[in-house]
């Protein structure tokens, strides 16, 4: 019913990062987030292995950063998953 790649408690903060902002450094995720680095690592590179989000290094204030963008597929799969949740939650009640 629900995508195990985003319907995770930290997984899903990282994509609702994205899905607000579009892109952001590896480290204002950790700031925004609360996740820890190791983490983060773990969980974005299963976000850019189903193909939700990009990263790339771009420099920024005179040193390399990672940024992280949320692409088309991962912004479409992340409405997806909120319509549910919202769907859910509504039946809850």
């Amino acid at each position: 019913m629900f995508d195990e790649n985003i319907v995770h408690p930290k997984r899903i903060l990282i994509m609702t990062a994205l899905f607000i902002f579009r892109e952001m450094t590896e480290s204002s995720l950790v700031k925004f987030t609360g996740i820890s680095w190791g983490s983060l690592s773990t969980h974005l590179a299963r976000l850019e292995k189903v193909g939700y989000i990009e990263r790339r290094k771009s420099i920024i204030r005179c040193r390399v950063r990672t940024v992280v963008r949320i692409t088309e597929r991962g912004y479409e799969a992340y409405v997806r998953e909120i319509e549910k949740l919202k769907s859910l939650f509504k039946k809850a009640l």
